[in-house]
């Protein structure tokens, strides 16, 4: 089992289009006012900070949910099976590069804040939603802006919204059908979905990894599988100033390695794995689990542009034998 774990790899070089898109109208005012948004992503920050310094998912539950809950509550269980594995990326209330607020007066309502503290190497995107007027603005994705991406131009402030996620509209895909594409071509990269994405750092760790861990003469004993699956219940998608969407969205990613065989072994000694199931060789086989947040850009239908990845964060869940 190679040890290598896929990564992002963000770079300082991400950056941040916060002008609006000519002729954008607002229709309404903003569901949270500047000093309101400041006090919730505060709130959220610290939230997230005490968690953290606790290594305690259940700290998280009034301000985190989705998956920011299921990302930090994978960290949190590795880190204490694993002290030397990464930490999670902190979380930042300011400074505020740009905000996203919706004026309907409907719920859910969802905001997004791109953040930059002094612990972030890039732009940080926090997705939050607030499910009924009587509950907090949750957390529920963040992620890492990727090396060279460019956050897409909002349409004028106040007037950003949701947009249906089953449903192209005038998108030139349907949020939900484009965070199944990325999971599609994470699974099969060479398949029918390879020519959808522009080249982002995200997918090439995610397609390095899996083509080495094959390639690794180590694994020659062993059948190896990678799927990464959709989480629909997870995706949320918002207008952009152009007249395309910006989707955030979940996979699930499980790595398996199961001996070819009878007698043949997978080895794990020296690995996260082994410290994770407590076994240095397996005679059946590994499963592992990533969780795999991404933020893509939808172009508008007619548009020439392919899908573009822009932000992501991985981290490893669990890891379970056969």
């Amino acid at each position: 089992m190679a040890t290598t774990t896929p990564s992002p790899a963000p770079s300082s070089t991400a950056a941040v289009n916060g002008a609006p898109s000519a002729g954008s109208e607002a229709s309404g005012p903003p569901v949270v006012l500047d000093v309101q948004l400041d006090r919730i992503l505060r709130a959220v920050a610290s939230t997230v900070a005490d968690a953290d310094a606790a290594s305690d998912a259940a700290l998280l539950a009034p301000r985190a949910d989705g998956a920011a809950l299921d990302l930090r509550t994978g960290a949190y269980a590795v880190r204490a099976k694993d002290t030397g594995a990464a930490a999670p990326a902190p979380v930042a209330a300011s400074p505020l590069l740009l905000d996203m607020v919706p004026t309907g007066t409907e719920w859910p309502r969802t905001i997004v804040a791109l953040t930059q503290g002094g612990d972030n190497p890039v732009p940080q995107a926090l997705l939050l939603v607030q499910e009924t007027p009587r509950e907090n603005y949750r957390l529920t994705s963040a992620v890492q802006m990727l090396p060279g991406s460019t956050f897409p131009s909002p349409p004028a402030p106040g007037a950003t919204g949701t947009v249906p996620v089953d449903d192209p509209g005038t998108l030139a895909s349907a949020p939900q059908a484009s965070v199944a594409s990325i999971a599609d071509f994470l699974t099969k990269p060479s398949g029918p979905e390879a020519e959808t994405f522009e080249e982002n750092s995200f997918a090439e760790a995610i397609t390095g990894f899996q083509d080495g861990v094959v390639a690794d003469p180590g694994n020659k004993a062993a059948t190896i599988t990678f799927t990464h699956a959709a989480q629909e219940d997870q995706t949320q998608a918002l207008m952009t100033g152009d007249g395309g969407a910006m989707v955030f969205g979940y996979l699930t990613h499980t790595y398996s390695s199961v001996p070819k065989a009878s007698g043949d072994t997978i080895d794990l000694k020296g690995t996260v794995y082994q410290a994770l199931t407590g076994k240095a060789v397996s005679e059946k086989g590994i499963d592992v689990n990533y969780g795999e947040a991404v933020m893509m850009y939808v172009p508008p239908a007619g548009s020439e542009d392919k899908i573009r990845v822009i932000g992501a964060a991985q981290q490893l869940l669990s890891a379970t034998l056969r």
